[in-house]
């Protein structure tokens, strides 16, 4: 049997569970033919059916619920509509109401966030709502900074990150604060500091500081002229082509400007 993620999730109103099961055995089966046809076309799942799984789920909360208002119009507020079906995965066990939560959150996610990035290889229109990572705005003093949460979090989690934020004095570090920006990395893991020190290179005053150490341009160049002298040919300057240099490192590392308005760049290894 497949293992459904754990899905911690906020405060949330007690819901009624039996109204669930009527509205999933009333559209149970269009539920059904729009996971089949997204199967069998290789794709995630149409707008119609993501409206009538949150018209199934929303019956748990009543017609007043964000997910009873998407089913009825396609609209609604990520946050309020990401605790109520977090909330709904956190308080069952039973499978098929969490399947519907991942699949509805997952392309709730992909809705707002076309860009969205994951933790897994998995292409990401298959990949879970675990996988997911969420760009998510942290507000300390008033000032707001980008991270991205994994799909399975909501408000509670995200408060919590913002304490933790605080104690890490991420105002006060750029480096950080660059690191967490980047869409691939998690904020919630087991010890942020850790994984940002495992992947953190160093600062560099441009760009182009970076680019020529980690790409190792003086090595290159070196190389250009033993192979010109091997052949008895004389020139006078080499340029390095920074852009295309910059292409090639992108598989193994992540260059990130600072924010503060400094002309600086940090380096992190993928």
């Amino acid at each position: 049997m497949e293992e459904h993620a754990a899905y911690p999730a906020p405060e949330r109103v007690t819901p009624d569970w039996r109204r669930l099961d009527v509205a999933v055995n009333r559209w149970g089966d269009r539920i059904a033919a729009g996971l089949s046809y997204a199967a069998e076309n290789d794709t995630q799942i149409g707008r119609e059916t993501a409206r009538t799984i949150a018209h199934v789920l929303g019956r748990a909360f009543g017609r007043m619920s964000a997910l009873a208002g998407y089913g009825r119009t396609g609209e609604g507020e990520y946050e309020q509509l990401r605790d109520e079906y977090l909330a709904l995965a956190q308080g069952t066990e039973t499978g098929w109401v969490k399947e519907l939560v991942d699949t509805y959150g997952s392309y709730l996610v992909r809705e707002k966030y076309p860009d969205v990035q994951t933790t897994t290889y998995m292409r990401q229109d298959h990949a879970k709502l675990e996988h997911l990572l969420v760009p998510t705005e942290v507000e300390l003093d008033e000032q707001k900074y980008l991270v991205h949460v994994p799909g399975i979090y909501g408000r509670e989690t995200i408060e919590d990150l913002t304490t933790t934020l605080a104690e890490l004095q991420i105002d006060q570090d750029a480096a950080l604060r660059a690191y967490l920006s980047l869409p691939d990395v998690s904020a919630v893991t087991g010890d942020v500091m850790v994984d940002f020190h495992s992947h953190f290179i160093g600062t560099y005053p441009s760009l182009e500081d970076a680019i020529y150490e980690l790409s190792g341009v003086e090595d290159r160049i070196e190389e250009v002229h033993e192979y010109a002298a091997e052949r008895h040919l004389i020139f006078d300057n080499i340029s390095p082509d920074y852009e295309a240099l910059a292409e090639t490192m992108e598989a193994g590392f992540d260059i990130v400007e600072d924010d503060t308005g400094k002309r600086r760049v940090y380096a992190f290894y993928k």
